[in-house]
């Protein structure tokens, strides 16, 4: 038999993810190599995420391209339904989490997903201002633009924030985690403010009082106050 084309080092750190490589590194205290598998780890997913939101987006704009924009809402209302929603279950309603709780879980994972944040907070609300690491990554890339554009949603109504466009990638955030939790008869998840052009940050308002929150914000979704 000819001499095999792989060791079995390399085999055993082809099965062994990079983070657990890291723990290996640092329980034998070459720190050095620890972060320097780490960054890889965090590049590879990266890559991977810049994979995934753009796969999800491209089937986004087929389905709205080859169907229609109401088709598009209808797609995501089935991830919410059967995806989002069970993840909202548990022993504490959204709405009776201190906002401080609420700021964090979203703000954890944004940042999670490769977003910045900027942190203010007033009387009545916290104000989570974030370059995001996902939709926001597609506008500042210009995959909205040019050929093979992803689609911008134009019929304005609940799913745009009742805005006259709405980057398609970015409606899962008015269906998902506004109105289907009214829906359900809780409060959104936030109360958000995608990017309207390349470089503006996407805002959250988090209110300490759920009832703070203005009729005008479940106006735009087409909603009433639960």
């Amino acid at each position: 038999m000819s001499d095999p084309n792989l060791s079995s080092d390399e085999i055993e750190r082809m099965r062994t993810p990079l983070w657990e490589q890291a723990k290996e590194a640092l329980r034998t205290g070459d720190h050095e190599a620890a972060e320097d598998l780490i960054d890889r780890a965090v590049t590879q997913w990266s890559s991977l995420q810049e994979y995934s939101i753009n796969w999800i987006t491209s089937l986004l704009t087929f389905i709205g391209e080859e169907l229609d924009e109401a088709a598009v809402e209808r797609a995501l209302r089935k991830t919410g339904d059967e995806f989002v929603r069970p993840r909202r279950t548990s022993d504490t309603k959204w709405d009776d989490l201190p906002a401080s709780a609420r700021a964090k879980i979203i703000a954890r994972a944004m940042v999670a997903n490769f977003g910045k944040v900027e942190v203010e907070e007033d009387e009545e609300k916290i104000i989570l201002s974030f370059q995001c690491g996902s939709g926001g990554r597609l506008i500042e890339d210009g995959r909205y633009e040019g050929d093979h554009a992803y689609l911008k949603l134009r019929s304005s109504g609940p799913q745009t924030f009742s805005r006259d466009e709405l980057w398609v990638y970015c409606a899962h955030c008015s269906v998902n985690n506004e109105i289907q939790p009214v829906e359900w008869g809780e409060t959104p998840t936030s109360i958000e403010f995608p990017p309207e052009q390349a470089g503006d940050p996407c805002v959250h308002h988090i209110y300490k009082n759920v009832g703070d929150i203005p009729e005008s914000d479940f106006v735009r979704i087409g909603k009433t106050r639960p």
